[in-house]
């Protein structure tokens, strides 16, 4: 991966505008608190959705629906991989989008409503069993995750049109991952506690809970739309591509982006930090539900591990965007690297069965990777700005849309993962387990994710930009746009 050097800076080019939305330019007026929160807004929205995902459907189609490890694992993979696939076909449409209402908000407006209805269908139980159960869960979940991709996609693009000041950007992510933690602990609390409460009252206490979630989210993201703004300066649509077809121009920014890849450093290293941390982190995640239930037999603490876990990404948030503003994005998650990789090993080697060892464990696990939740999305948009800086494209919605689909491609591979070590360690659901399967299941949970956290950190150790990079590569494009 080629990385360039921070002190040379490269021959002036001609910016390809035709369609990109330049961020650039004129300096922009800072954010305000309400586009801030606005936009954190947005985050809490789609989290409340994503988080429920992540840390109950898995487990839901195993304990409720019934469904065997590896088939389950399987049916989230299939889902998760055609997410992955339509995140970009989504970024090649947004980046040629353009209305009044600018490039990204329109999708999340008209978005909101049907992606509710969808997570609520996920979480109906219908009158079948067997193979027809299994169909009616996975297009079910293809469903939800079109929809969702339809909102978050444009979403997560907006962050570059938003700002282009670094700082900014770091800012942002904060107060975006604040919103991301409120809702991961509501998620973690209500869901659970809730069900409970329901079971015995309602024929589908799951599904009930959905529709609540479900209007909680539209109302968030409504709110983003409303108190967030684009730059929509130079946004421009090359009439040559417009009567292309989706599928033409997705393939043609298929190659693109892989030409891409080869020549962005930055972006490479950013996008395979994220792919091994997806496989890997989610598992202890995933897991904590099986752990608690079956290994500690606490079913009950089990929210309280999970909102722990949320709120030490709260807590922290400020701490990393500070470590990251003051020294780097990179030295951040360096940092976050040894703390989470040091709490995964004291997890996987604590016998101890009290509840406050186990849960300090997993706290410290929650200091650590709320680096990565937060310099993550703070480093990609500044990929975004390398890559004009030294080709004379921005391109957005289409890094966003490989961005995820990297993401979820790599969840996909836990899926299967975490199936199939449920499946090989004898996981029945409802049934006690041995001390063999109980072992296997820790050290999958917290040895997978050390592995990843170190993968990340080799991937990283040369990453270039630096904030007085960044402010660099900023006021050259300026410069350029200024005098073509």
């Amino acid at each position: 991966m080629a990385t360039p050097s921070s002190s040379a800076l490269p021959q002036r080019r001609t910016l390809k505008t035709g369609s990109t939305l330049e961020a650039g330019g004129p300096a922009q007026a800072p954010l305000g608190w309400r586009h801030r929160l606005g936009y954190g807004a947005g985050d809490f929205g789609c989290n409340l959705y994503w988080q429920a995902i992540t840390l109950f459907l898995y487990f839901y189609y195993t304990d409720v629906l019934g469904i065997a490890p590896a088939i389950a694992g399987l049916s989230v993979a299939i889902a998760s991989a055609y997410d992955a696939f339509a995140d970009p076909i989504m970024g090649s449409i947004v980046d040629r989008t353009q209305s009044r209402r600018g490039r990204y908000r329109p999708y999340m407006l008209f978005g909101a409503v049907p992606l509710a209805l969808s997570f609520g269908a996920m979480f109906y139980v219908p009158p079948a069993s067997g193979t027809a159960l299994v169909i009616y869960a996975t297009l079910s979940h293809i469903l939800m995750r079109t929809l969702y991709t339809v909102v978050n996609l444009p979403y997560l693009a907006m962050t570059a049109s938003m700002t282009s000041d670094s700082a900014e950007r770091a800012t942002l992510a904060g107060v975006r991952m604040m919103f991301a933690a409120g809702a991961g602990i509501s998620v973690a609390m209500f869901l659970p506690k809730a069900v409970s409460l329901l079971t015995g009252k309602v024929a589908q206490p799951y599904f009930v809970v959905a529709v609540l979630i479900g209007l909680l989210a539209t109302l968030t993201i409504l709110l983003c739309v409303r108190n967030t703004r684009e730059n929509t300066a130079g946004m421009t649509r090359n009439p040559a591509k417009a009567h292309r077809s989706v599928l033409s121009r997705t393939i043609r920014d298929f190659v693109r982006f892989w030409g891409m890849l080869r020549r962005n450093g930055p972006l490479a290293r950013v996008l395979g930090a994220i792919v091994v941390a997806a496989v890997a982190l989610t598992m202890f995640s995933k897991c904590l539900l099986y752990w608690f239930k079956y290994g500690l037999q606490r079913p009950d603490m089990t929210s309280v591990a999970l909102v722990l876990s949320v709120v030490m990404l709260a807590l922290f948030a400020p701490f990393w965007v500070w470590v990251a503003r003051r020294f780097s994005k990179r030295s951040a998650w360096m940092a976050g690297s040894a703390i989470a990789a040091t709490g995964y090993l004291g997890f996987w080697l604590n016998t101890n069965p009290d509840m406050q060892v186990v849960l300090g464990w997993i706290a410290l696990i929650g200091v650590g990777t709320a680096s990565f939740a937060i310099n993550y999305w703070a480093m990609l948009p500044d990929t975004v700005e390398f890559n004009e800086w030294k080709f004379g494209e921005r391109n957005e919605a289409t890094i966003a849309g490989f961005a995820a689909f990297s993401h979820k491609a790599a969840l996909a591979v836990n899926a299967i993962l975490l199936g199939q070590i449920l499946q090989w360690a004898g996981f029945v659901a409802n049934k006690p387990l041995d001390a063999s399967a109980l072992a296997s299941i820790k050290a999958a949970m917290c040895l997978i994710p050390v592995a990843g956290v170190l993968c990340s950190v080799l991937l990283l150790w040369k990453y270039p930009i630096t904030p007085a990079f960044h402010r660099r590569m900023v006021d050259e494009i300026a410069r350029r746009r200024q005098h073509p």
